[in-house]
């Protein structure tokens, strides 16, 4: 009997004054409000997905026999959110450049001007190209995707030959560059390392 009134007791909600019994999400249609953390970003991947490295890299051609006098000259620029990291893509018109991909903190000069700007996150990657046809450029200038791990893209210079993208980004940087031809592409893509 004291069983089976402390069993009424508990499914009328008595008991735990100023509670209300929890209801699943799918019962009642509405999504529940995300956490702190979410509201941040993700916290730090445990393991890396395939391919990705908590380094600096380079790479690319530092002379290519079909460049004109400034370089290729980057075309499009791109990012997206992908299951576990979020992409950085950069495109050009013929072989890509010399590049240097490199970590650091969120604040970037921009150049030529001298003046410095901080970028969304808490931390940062410096992606370098030259030579590059820096005249021909003519898309955004600034990206605010605020995706898990890239929150701001920026073009920080382009100037005599030299392209410097700041990339701002949520946790320990973790990268995976690639190229791709057809047409030409340079990938970064960025994940939160330990």
């Amino acid at each position: 009997m004291l069983i089976l009134v402390t069993a009424l007791v508990g499914a009328c909600g008595g008991g735990n004054e100023g509670t209300s019994p929890t209801t699943s999400p799918a019962a009642t249609g509405v999504a529940p409000s995300p956490t702190a953390t979410e509201a941040i970003g993700p916290s730090p991947t445990p393991t890396l997905p395939a391919g990705f490295s908590c380094a600096n890299t380079s790479g690319g051609a530092s002379h290519a026999p079909d460049w004109g006098p400034g370089g290729p000259a980057v075309v499009a620029v791109r990012v997206g959110k992908h299951p576990g990291y979020d992409r950085f893509v950069l495109q050009f018109d013929g072989t890509i450049p010399s590049y240097s991909i490199t970590r650091q903190g969120t604040s970037f000069t921009l150049s030529p001007q001298g003046r410095t700007v901080t970028l969304k996150g808490n931390n940062g990657v410096r992606v370098a190209l030259k030579p590059e046809n820096w005249t021909s450029y003519m898309g955004p200038r600034r990206l605010l995707p605020l995706l898990p791990y890239l929150r701001e893209a920026r073009l920080v210079e382009n100037f005599e030959g030299t392209m410097q993208w700041g990339l701002g980004i949520h946790g320990p940087p973790c990268l995976r560059v690639s190229t791709l031809q057809s047409p030409p592409r340079l990938v970064v893509d960025v994940t939160a390392g330990t």
